[in-house]
Formats: structure tokens, C-alpha cells, sequence
């Protein structure tokens, strides 16, 4: 397995940090709003994910950092009509909001709350779809758990980021830190985040597991002109950490320094644009049609 381990001391500490961000559950969904309008690509990803998999048979599902049911709002009309879905997370403040979202696809829901071990005690392939959007690298080492618990003509859809992700703020960030004289390791806290699971070594870790591993590309950019910098101060104010190293830097200091750098630009140039490029993959245990 390439990038950090999870027995990994410093990989620990990110991890925890970066999924604290996910805590307020109520500004990820202000967040999500933000995205959905300033991104380019209109076509939704869940239906990207979903499409040409027959799922009218599914009955058990697992949503595996499911948040506040991104993507448990997907599976709308595509399962059986008697369909349940247990969403893990390990953020508790999430179960009311994600619950509310089983309640709005008509799947009858539950929520369990202390995080990706939940899985370790669901019996062997007993699962027909596991779904999981932009949480994978935080658990990488759990995909043979994921592929125990499926059964073997299930579905495991995996929704993560493509590396390299968000390149031009990226190096925007960087430039910022040079600046200021910033030792960050040459990789920011989202980027060894990232490297644990993406389109680079995604295919790699899933094959072990899955029989049948397939790929889709999302491209997206996310637009933010002139007048809307409101909307990128409240998207970055959340998710600050991912860009800004922690260590025993003073992280507030420099957020507002990239804002007002951001807000700078804005009223120089008139746009800034974020490339914001995803990569699904479609697992199964073993081979089955599914349709690109």
C-alpha cells in the first residue's frame, strides 16, 4: 500500500484533525450549497456513480462516512422498495440530518456513530451496497473489510478526489506560505490526506479485494467572480485546516491572510477559478455487467 499507514503516529494525528472539520454538521451542509453553486459541472455525481448499476434488487445498504446523506440522497428510486441503510460516521451530530435524508428517499435508515470499526462486526457477505463519498482515505486499510461484509454480487461505489486536487490554489497556498517564510513539508495537510486514496493509487488498493474494478472521471471547477467572495470566505473559513498546516503555527493569522489575499485578487482579476477534478470507482467481488 502506498502513502501513509494507518499504524502511521503522524497519518493518526491528520486524520483526526481533518475529520473534526466534519463535526459541524450544519456548515457542511452551508459548504455543499456553496459547492454545488459554484461548480462548473452541473451533472450531479451520485447520478454519474449510480447510473447503468441495477440496484432495484438491493435490500441492506452501508454508507460509510456518510455525513449528512450526500450520498444516501443518490439512491433515490434506484433500490428495492424495502430497502435499509445504516449510515456510519463518526460524528454523532450528523445522525439527526442524516436520518432526515433516509426519511426523504423513502429508505428506512439507521445511524451508528463510532466511525469505520462499526463495520468490523457486520457478518461476512451479507451487504449489497456499500457506498462511500470522499471518506475512503481516511480508512484505506478497511477496504478488505468492506469487501468481507459485500456479497459477491454487490456493489461497492466509492466517490474521491483526483490527485492532483485543487493544483492552482494549491500552489496559490504555497506562494502565501513561501512568503511568510512557512516550512510545510512541501505537501499541504489535505495532500497527504489525499495520497492515501485516489484516482493515483485507488485501483491499485481495490484490486486485492474486488474481482471487478472500474473507473469514472468527474472534471469540475469551482468558479468564484468578484462579487462572491462571501461565498469563498465561508467555503475556506471550514476548510482552512485542509489547506493551512497546523503543527505550532498560528492557523487563524494565516487563514485571514489568504482571504484577504483571495479578496485582493478578486478585485484585481474579477475571477478565481479552482479545478476540482473526482474519481469514482465501481467495485465488485465478481464479474458482473456494469455499464460506463
Amino acid at each position: 500500500m502506498t502513502g501513509i499507514k494507518k499504524s502511521d503516529q503522524h497519518f493518526q494525528e491528520l486524520n483526526k484533525t481533518l475529520a473534526e472539520v466534519f463535526r459541524d454538521a450544519n456548515s457542511l451542509m452551508v459548504v455543499a450549497q456553496i459547492i454545488k453553486k459554484h461548480l462548473t459541472n452541473k451533472f450531479d455525481i451520485r447520478n454519474i456513480a449510480l447510473d447503468g448499476l441495477d440496484l432495484s434488487k438491493v435490500r441492506k445498504i452501508i454508507d460509510l462516512g456518510c455525513g449528512c446523506g450526500f450520498f444516501t440522497h443518490g439512491l433515490k428510486n434506484r433500490v428495492h422498495k424495502d430497502a435499509e441503510i445504516t449510515g456510519i460516521d463518526r460524528h454523532s451530530k450528523c445522525k439527526h440530518l442524516y436520518l432526515q435524508a433516509c426519511d426523504e428517499v423513502d429508505i428506512k435508515g439507521k445511524f451508528l456513530g463510532r466511525g469505520i470499526s462499526e463495520i468490523e462486526k457486520i457478518k461476512n457477505n451479507t451487504i449489497d451496497l456499500i457506498i462511500c463519498s470522499y471518506a475512503l482515505y481516511y480508512f484505506p486499510d478497511y477496504i478488505k473489510h468492506i469487501s468481507r461484509i459485500l456479497k459477491e454480487d454487490g456493489f461497492f461505489v466509492t466517490i474521491t478526489h483526483s490527485s492532483p486536487h485543487m493544483k492552482e490554489f494549491t500552489d496559490y497556498v504555497k506562494n502565501i506560505l513561501r512568503i511568510k517564510g512557512i516550512d510545510f513539508h512541501k505537501r499541504l495537510p489535505y495532500e497527504s490526506l489525499i495520497e492515501n486514496f485516489s484516482n493515483t493509487n485507488g485501483k491499485m488498493l481495490l484490486s486485492p479485494w474486488f474481482e471487478v474494478v472500474t473507473s469514472r472521471e468527474y472534471k469540475g471547477t469551482l468558479v468564484f467572480n468578484q462579487n462572491e467572495f462571501c461565498h469563498f470566505e465561508k467555503y475556506f473559513n471550514f476548510k482552512h485546516s485542509f489547506f493551512i498546516p497546523g503543527n505550532d503555527m498560528n492557523q487563524e493569522m494565516l487563514t485571514e491572510i489568504v482571504l484577504e489575499k483571495v479578496q485582493q485578487d478578486l478585485k484585481n482579476f474579477g475571477q478565481l477559478k479552482i479545478t476540482k477534478d473526482d474519481t469514482i470507482f465501481i467495485c465488485s467481488r465478481k464479474k458482473k455487467m456494469i455499464h460506463k
